[in-house]
């Protein structure tokens, strides 16, 4: 078993292209249990390798993981995007547990594929990311979001020679739109794959897009931990002697 750092510059290798943009977030302490294995597919709505074309694997849970490795086995840079902390509590408001499971496991598999530096790359994102009950007293708010600096540039992606992105995912969610949308004024194409067909689509114009306050915004509804990342317990209200309450973690 790897510890935290090696786990994560397996993801994360120096001299890879698109490095810099993996998160650490996942990978700050050694998962406590690791899956026994992970069952790789074949990727079936995919010929090959696109040197031109970027994947973003959004996903549900450890399922983006193990899309990704398997996409790794054609030649595809993997990249963690996921940035919320795992609470380790039953009250966690995203469930990422198992996310971490498998990429500690999976740093095995992916240590394996020879991947050139310069491969195009696969961002995995957490579909459930923003799916929890939000600022509930008592849970761990671990909800998070992508926003367009978590990303590379339109301009990079084509200094890089891509021109494609395929979003692996049932639907495009409100802050990836506000990301691909610059890419398609940019003239990059994207297209959707919720199963095996794959769809040119174009990207409908999110609220606040190119907004200053967007960010603000989003942050201000979310719980920013310390140490990097998204994740804080919302205390519970106490009751008061005078009647009164106070906001304590119990």
């Amino acid at each position: 078993m790897r510890d935290n750092f090696q786990a994560y510059k397996v993801w994360a290798p120096d001299g890879a292209r698109w490095t810099q943009w993996a998160k650490p977030v996942m990978f700050m302490d050694p998962a406590e249990t690791l899956f026994p294995r992970l069952v790789i597919p074949e990727v079936d709505w995919l010929q090959g390798l696109e040197s031109d074309t970027m994947i973003v694997a959004d996903l549900p849970g450890e399922r983006g993981v193990v899309e990704s490795l398997a996409l790794a086995r054609m030649g595809y840079r993997p990249v963690p995007l996921y940035n919320g902390v795992d609470g380790r509590v039953h009250s966690m408001a995203v469930k990422v547990g198992d996310i971490r499971k498998a990429l500690f496991t999976g740093a095995d598999e992916l240590y394996g594929c020879d991947i050139s530096p310069d491969a195009p790359p696969v961002f995995m994102l957490d579909s459930n990311r923003m799916a929890g009950s939000g600022k509930q007293p008592g849970t761990y708010d671990n909800r998070w979001c992508v926003f367009p600096q978590d990303m590379p540039s339109a301009s990079f992606l084509l200094k890089a020679g891509i021109r494609k992105v395929i979003v692996r995912s049932d639907k495009i969610r409100n802050d990836l739109a506000h990301i691909l949308l610059r890419y398609q004024k940019e003239g990059i194409e994207i297209y959707l794959c919720p199963n095996r067909e794959i769809k040119k689509i174009s990207v409908v114009k999110p609220s606040r897009f190119m907004s200053l306050s967007y960010r603000f915004r989003v942050i201000a509804g979310l719980s920013r931990n310390g140490a990097g990342g998204f994740g804080a317990r919302i205390p519970e209200p106490v009751e008061t002697s005078s009647g009164g309450r106070y906001y304590g973690f119990g």
